[in-house]
């Protein structure tokens, strides 16, 4: 296998082969409420910016570290979206390791610099929820987005 596979509720999803890595993801919107989306380049699939969360690092510090990285953005971390820790989200890398998802969704403003490509990435995009109906995204990234749009003050739990 030479690219990530994204499973949800698959009964033939592989079994986690590593110990349990929080991570985070950041939706970053436009000025008329689109979210950015980068492709992926391990995949085909569109995922929202983020990554996992280093040792000595806060969730908070892992998303603006991973925004930068991924996009030349510096945000700054608004609120909390959701936490999405279903065991039946699974990701198995080319390397042979099988994580489960664990994954504290953030919204983020930006503060400065330009959008541009990090090695993690081959594109961007700046999508609506009808865009998402046309891409291949990850199922976690795809309920972070939703739950972004819908605006809600209080965290979503899955």
């Amino acid at each position: 296998m030479n690219k990530e596979r994204f499973y949800f509720h698959d009964p033939l999803a592989p079994s986690p082969n590593v110990p349990l890595s929080p991570g985070v993801s950041a939706v970053l919107m436009d000025s008329i409420g689109r979210i950015l989306f980068l492709k992926r380049h391990l995949s085909d699939y569109w995922s929202l910016p983020g990554g996992r969360i280093d040792l000595l690092e806060s969730a908070a510090e892992c998303c603006i570290r991973e925004v930068l990285e991924e996009t030349g953005l510096l945000t700054r971390v608004v609120r909390l979206i959701s936490i999405n820790t279903d065991p039946t989200s699974i990701v198995a890398y080319p390397d042979g390791n099988v994580h489960r998802s664990f994954v504290l969704c953030f919204l983020v403003e930006h503060v400065e610099g330009k959008l541009r490509l990090g090695e993690e990435a081959t594109d961007f995009r700046w999508c609506t929820p009808s865009d998402l109906e046309s891409l291949l995204v990850i199922p976690d990234s795809r309920q972070n987005a939703l739950d972004a749009w819908a605006n809600r003050l209080t965290t979503f739990i899955r």
